[in-house]
């Protein structure tokens, strides 16, 4: 019993740091960016930004070690559905608003709303690609 957990533990030690190193990258790049920009450097802030990305990329590829397991997984499906749901009432409601305040003259809809909205169609339709790509394979 104790042999399979010390065999198990660095493997899970190793798992976490460079799960920390993944999203402490993308972080580090996008807080760091964020700054640069703030500071009126923005090419120097969006290098910093590429960085942060490579560097998480490294650590994601550069390991034998799997960083997600059926857990994260898991979690990931049931975000991802609740995600899409709420997205899908945001945009029946907001169309279905906008649509009728336009017509019965209570407001313009702006243009960033208008894009915003698109955006949710432009998302459902990417979800309907990725859906039938991943069951054509399987």
């Amino acid at each position: 019993m104790t042999q399979v957990q010390r065999s198990s533990t660095p493997r899970l030690s190793r798992q976490r740091r460079y799960r920390r190193l993944l999203f402490g990258s993308i972080g580090a790049g996008v807080l760091a960016s964020l700054a640069l920009r703030f500071l009126d450097y923005p090419v120097l802030g969006e290098a910093v930004y590429w960085l942060g990305i490579v560097a998480a990329l490294v650590a994601w590829r550069g390991t034998d070690v799997a960083l997600f397991d059926e857990r994260d997984r898991s979690l990931e499906r049931r975000a991802s559905q609740l995600t899409m749901t709420v997205a899908a009432v945001v945009l029946v409601l907001g169309a279905s608003a906008a649509r009728l305040g336009a017509t019965l003259g209570l407001f313009e809809v702006s243009p960033f709303l208008s894009g915003a909205l698109y955006g949710y169609v432009g998302l459902f339709g990417l979800f309907a690609l990725c859906y039938l790509w991943v069951r054509a394979r399987t």
